[in-house]
């Protein structure tokens, strides 16, 4: 990058170099050198961008692990002390590695919060269409919280589970309806994708999920834990009432299922599990909340055979269901579902990272903070060494 928009590429230097980030989904700093006229930055090299990735639909990689990349990445900032905002996110600075493992990339502007303070004030920064509500001013001081970085990442992950569509709408219209707060998630079918999104892209910052919350959200559940949660609902006492006639419960699970009819749910099952299970003198209801108290009673009573049934398979859309209907109930917030969210998340790619001790010995490179000092560019630069070409 030539000197003269020098402060943007040594700001990216002295981020990468923080030792902490060197076992994460954050590119690699490899070097650093310079010239009369120029100076050069150095990084792991990667496959593409996460925009050529979706545009192409190869299919190669589970979505799922991209977007627990992408936040994990995240999480590697703002749980540093002091945080590192990155202030723009956008496809084309996540970088896929030869691994297949998302990288978040191109830190010119971002900026690392000075110690005991939560809050960057500049002028706007980062890329038109992938910027939060409340940075969406010019000629003004903008407040820059971990929150600006959260709600364009709820836009990425939209992005990536759409196949490249945007929460806000096409170019035109985007930057109107962040602002005004308008989007629609009519390309996702998953609810449960739905529910993390919304919360993420949420107009008001102190409305969003810290990203480590996100992390621990139901979308990244194992199935495993998905069961646990599925019985735990089958406990509840509006469900264990056995001849349940309560309608407008069931109206309501019934809403929350799509349009997916669960009255027929024996048939899923052999019909000696369901002899094993049910109980002639009060059968189970033919409806969702019949359904629950099932699995609820088969994995209590009959652990055994319970292991050698996939109800996820069987059921691929009851745990989102049932999720937003406990939700809905405010059944989530209150024990026992209550505790499950807040166990760390369950999923995530077995890390191929090497730490900084290996690294350092593969590169032949220190791994200290940089000396270089920087201060805040005087045009704000969006064009990054690593955002537009890898």
């Amino acid at each position: 990058m030539s000197k003269s928009n020098y402060d943007v590429l040594k700001n990216e230097e002295v981020l990468l170099r923080h030792p902490k980030l060197f076992d994460s989904c954050i590119v690699r700093y490899v070097d650093f050198a310079e010239d009369e006229n120029f100076g050069y930055l150095c990084l792991q090299l990667c496959e593409y961008t996460l925009e050529e990735h979706i545009s192409n639909n190869d299919g190669s990689l589970r979505l799922e692990e991209l977007v627990y990349d992408v936040l994990d990445s995240l999480r590697s900032l703002h749980c540093l002390e002091p945080q590192i905002l990155h202030r723009d996110l956008k496809p084309q600075n996540v970088l896929i590695d030869v691994n297949g493992r998302a990288r978040l990339a191109d830190f010119g502007i971002s900026r690392r919060l000075p110690k005991d303070q939560t809050t960057h004030h500049t002028r706007s920064a980062g890329t038109e269409g992938w910027m939060a509500t409340e940075t969406l001013k010019e000629g003004v001081d903008i407040g820059y919280k971990w929150s600006t970085d959260v709600q364009v990442a709820g836009m990425l992950i939209y992005f990536i589970l759409s196949g490249g569509g945007h929460p806000f709408g096409g170019p035109f219209e985007r930057v109107y309806n962040i602002h005004q707060g308008t989007h629609t998630l009519d390309r996702l079918q998953d609810v449960v994708a739905k529910d993390l999104i919304e919360g993420m892209i949420d107009r008001e910052p102190e409305k969003r999920p810290k990203v480590e919350k996100c992390l621990r959200h139901p979308f990244f559940w194992t199935s495993a834990k998905k069961v646990e949660y599925l019985r735990k609902v089958g406990n509840e006492k509006e469900v264990a009432i056995r001849r349940n006639t309560n309608q407008e419960l069931i109206s309501s699970l019934e809403e929350c299922a799509g349009g997916v009819s669960y009255n027929q749910w024996r048939d899923k099952f052999s019909s000696d599990l369901v002899q094993m299970v049910d109980d002639r003198k009060k059968p189970y209801a033919e409806s969702i909340l019949g359904l629950l108290r099932f699995i609820r009673n088969l994995l209590e009573h009959n652990p055994k055979e319970a292991a050698k049934v996939d109800l996820m398979s069987l059921f691929p859309h009851l745990f989102g269901c049932v999720y937003k209907f406990s939700k809905s109930q405010g059944w989530n917030s209150e024990s026992p579902l209550r505790e499950m969210f807040t166990a760390e998340a369950t999923i995530g790619p077995t890390s191929d990272v090497l730490s900084p001790t290996n690294y350092e010995d593969q590169v032949n490179l220190a791994v200290q903070e940089s000396q270089h000092s920087f201060t805040e560019p005087t045009t704000l630069a969006t064009r990054s060494i690593t955002g537009d070409k890898t």
